[in-house]
């Protein structure tokens, strides 16, 4: 799949190849000499434009890559690896700066943001995207169409970095992981042959795709399911801090008996007392539920009816909404930002291990922790004949927690070597019920696969990337653990 012929990347894309070169004397030569071979552009340490091209989303993980591509066609991209292979350099694949994980030392950083193709088929129900499309961008595409995709909260994010990784998404409880709704993978590998990957061609290598991508070569496009769902409800209600452990119970009774068309996300909120915030927020904690019903407005509101009898509630802000506001529900920051998290799954949480994780937070919150969320799963989540077909699998525990400090601007990085130090109240609290693996999509900066993958799973996945990918020319955001990779 080539780009559409005006595409042009975002952020380095205004980097103009004549101006700077102080970096290129010092390059590898292979590197050196791919600026006059690319349709699309290159950056080496040095040119104007550098630190910014180089970043990633994370502000936390600094990134010092060889090299930097934007390329516009595939057949940039074999020219990239032709000169990775000269080099002897690894070729490591952001779209959009999302899921960084560490410096990139040694690397040529991809990203693939001229790769913006979006065709919807909705008699077939499918979609064929490119691998530079954000989530916010289907997702407008597909108003009206009364079809959803399996996305996830926060629509800067990359369709194909998030399906490739797993991906808990608003409607995972209803259809399973993300990743499984991935029906074919365009790939270019190693030899430059730009395969079409689906259950039909190689559904060892598609099941490997479907959670754990990045090892085995360059998407550049996803064809993906969608789902039927004319109707959308939810939002977000905001609840004091100090109701937090009622709330959490009471949102968990809720999905008890509730259908799996139902989604919530738990959270605690230290808001920051900045302009950016609205000044009815500005500075204060909150307790918040965030839902996404797929129905009807009247039994959505039934629903979520019992939380308005057991706070006070500060905000309703849920609503009937189209696919393309998805975003909104939660909110997420969408530029770019310094951020350490941190994640878990956990088997169930009974009253005590709820408090103890609110009482945790508060503790945290004084060393700068500013969110805490709880998500339930159950539904098809848990469903082992949903997941076969994929590495992503299914999650047979109760919540995946997820935790996070943003940062101030200009505010010191810890070390990566402290980091862990914020989330101990966190760790100490789920002591014989936490689970040391989570989603990869989740995973924190310098974590490998084996926090998201069982022994025998890491061992399937190191088999076919040797087999794919024998030389290990394209390192993983996300890489196997060093004995297995």
């Amino acid at each position: 799949m080539s780009p559409t012929p005006d595409a042009r990347p975002t952020g380095p894309a205004a980097f103009d190849p004549s101006g700077t070169a102080s970096g290129r004397a010092d390059a590898p030569p292979a590197l050196a000499a791919l600026s006059g071979r690319l349709d699309g552009d290159i950056l080496l340490p040095g040119d104007a434009g550098w630190d910014d091209a180089r970043a990633a989303w994370n502000l936390a993980v600094d990134q010092h890559p060889a090299a930097v591509v934007l390329p516009r066609s595939v057949r940039d991209l074999r020219q990239v690896i032709v000169a990775a292979r000269e080099d002897g350099l690894g070729v490591t694949v952001q779209p959009r700066g999302h899921g960084a994980s560490d410096s990139l030392s040694g690397r040529i950083l991809v990203r693939t943001t001229a790769f913006d193709e979006i065709t919807v088929n909705v008699v077939g129900r499918y979609a064929r995207v490119g691998a530079g499309v954000p989530w916010g961008t289907l997702l407008n595409r597909l108003d009206g169409s009364g079809l959803v995709a399996l996305a996830g909260s926060n629509p800067d994010v990359s369709v194909a970095g998030y399906l490739l990784s797993g991906g808990h998404s608003w409607f995972s409880r209803w259809k399973g992981l993300a990743a499984h709704s991935i029906r074919a993978v365009e790939l270019l590998d190693a030899t430059g042959v730009l395969r079409r990957v689906s259950r039909d061609t190689d559904p060892e290598l598609l099941w490997a795709l479907r959670g754990a991508a990045g090892l085995f070569g360059v998407v550049t496009a996803l064809e993906i399911d969608l789902f039927s769902a004319p109707d959308l409800f939810g939002g977000k209600l905001l609840f004091p801090a100090e109701s937090a452990e009622v709330v959490f119970g009471a949102a968990t009774d809720v999905l008890l008996d509730a259908p799996p068309e139902l989604s919530l996300m738990l959270g605690l909120i230290n808001m920051p007392d900045i302009e950016q915030v609205p000044e009815l927020l500005r500075g204060r904690s909150f307790t918040q539920v965030d839902a996404v019903f797929v129905g009807s407005v009247e039994a959505g509101q039934a629903l979520l009816a019992p939380l308005h009898t057991i706070a006070p509630v500060i905000a309703d802000l849920t609503r009937p909404f189209p696919i393309g506001q998805l975003g909104e529900v939660s909110g997420e920051p969408q530029e770019p930002s310094a951020t350490l998290d941190w994640s878990r799954s956990v088997t169930d949480l009974d009253p005590a291990t709820m408090a103890g994780l609110v009482a945790a937070f508060r503790t945290a919150s004084y060393a700068g922790l500013t969110m805490l969320q709880l998500r339930p799963l159950g539904g098809l989540i848990g469903d082992p004949t949903v997941g076969e077909d994929g590495v992503a699998g299914h999650l047979d525990t109760g919540y995946l927690l997820f935790a996070a400090a943003i940062l101030p601007p200009g505010a010191p990085i810890p070390a990566p070597a402290d980091r862990h130090l914020l989330f101990q109240p966190l760790e100490d609290t789920l002591q014989g019920v936490g689970v040391p693996r989570t989603v990869p999509s989740f995973l924190a900066a310098g974590q490998d696969l084996s926090a998201a993958f069982a022994p025998d799973v890491l061992k399937r996945l190191a088999a076919l990337k040797r087999t794919v990918d024998p030389e290990n020319l394209f390192r993983s955001n996300r890489p196997l653990p060093e004995e297995d990779g």
